[in-house]
């Protein structure tokens, strides 16, 4: 079976532009080339250019473009060469090395870029924290507020996307140390005991107002399609989340975390939809919306932070600032990083409103 001749394209290394060529083959110097010369995709030598096509040029920049693409890079740091180059190197195990542009490494930026796609985490919670920051409702003038949003959503989601979180970290813990631990800052073991204590709290007071029914004399309630008698409900109802708590609590890393979470909601009773959510989920869930949200703006949005002094940082410093805020309001203060983002808003002149229209247009 004879072969199926392949078109013969020429790609820029640097940007993927396509060359023309000619419809015939022509000679030029050591090279034949033409559509119909069957050498698939070529690559021409570009004088000055030394780097892959899609590799960023600085050590730094190298970095963030691999944090961005999901690489952990606890181990990599940039350095001055002797005759003043950039070169990133690594002291992973206690050995020190040099990164050249051919590493295994960079194959993850050049898969997909320094700009992460729609799935990637931290763009997917920006375009969250932009629609609850800019929604109003029907004939009002001002926007409805990222609390009432987060009310909106009720009760039980607040357990759906913790345990979708906790699995999440579950997967990085070991494989993603710095995302593991940008994450673990906002749920974490002790956020989580805190969440599930507001549930049984919520829960005691939810059983209190249901209405006291008999049986042959004997008090009962009826929870969520069960009748428990009332002398039963420390036993039945609340000690089998306590045992769930405990293990909670003695969670030694994410994946005890997480299967001690799943295990205090499969015991859980559904709460009304209206119930009021953890204050402790309410918090981190703000914060890191905040927080990735301004992340994301700084690597990939071309915006920088002024800080407490009034002075503008460039973009590395402006990823110091925002991780040494969030250390300092991750402990139940973390709906303060909303005003810093509102002021990283203000500071670029960006319209969350236009904004989001531009994109949609894209």
């Amino acid at each position: 079976m004879s072969r199926k001749k392949q078109e013969t394209k020429v790609l820029c290394p640097g940007c993927g532009t396509e060359f023309a060529i000619a419809d015939k083959e022509f000679a030029a110097t050591g090279t034949v080339i033409g559509k119909n010369s069957d050498l698939g995709t070529v690559y021409p030598v570009v004088a000055g250019h030394n780097s892959p096509a899609g590799l960023p040029k600085g050590a730094r920049e190298r970095i963030e473009a691999l944090r961005g693409a999901g690489v952990d890079v606890s181990c990599l740091f940039a350095m001055q060469g002797a005759e003043g180059g950039e070169y990133i190197a690594s002291n992973k195990d206690g050995k020190l090395t040099i990164l050249d542009d051919n590493d295994p490494i960079f194959g993850s930026i050049m898969a997909q870029g320094t700009v992460p796609n729609n799935r990637l985490f931290r763009r997917w919670v920006m375009a969250q924290m932009f629609h609850m920051m800019s929604y109003t409702h029907y004939r009002e003038k001002e926007p409805a507020g990222v609390t009432e949003m987060i009310h909106r959503k009720g009760y039980d989601y607040q357990w759906k996307m913790l345990l979708n979180e906790l699995h999440a970290q579950m997967k990085m813990e070991h494989k993603d140390i710095t995302g593991f631990a940008e994450r673990n800052r906002w749920f974490n073991r002790d956020v989580v005991l805190a969440i599930a204590s507001d549930y049984v709290n919520a829960l005691k007071k939810h059983v209190g107002n249901l209405e006291t029914r008999k049986c042959k004399g004997v008090p009962y309630k009826r929870i969520h399609g069960r009748n428990i008698f009332v002398e039963d409900l420390q036993s039945k109802l609340y000690y089998p989340l306590s045992i769930a708590i405990t293990h909670i609590r003695h969670a030694l890393d994410a994946t005890q975390l997480y299967n001690a979470v799943r295990q205090f909601n499969d015991r859980r009773i559904r709460l009304p939809w209206g119930t009021p959510q953890s204050k402790a989920w309410m918090d981190a869930y703000k914060g890191a919306g905040a927080f990735f949200t301004m992340q994301n703006l700084i690597r990939f949005h071309s915006c920088t932070a002024v800080n407490d002094r009034g002075r503008r940082l460039d973009k590395y410093q402006s990823l110091a600032f925002l991780s040494a805020k969030a250390e300092e309001y991750k402990n139940g203060e973390g709906w303060r990083l909303l005003a810093v983002l509102k002021k990283m808003l203000a500071d670029n002149n960006i319209n969350i409103k236009k904004k989001m229209a531009a994109w949609r247009k894209k």
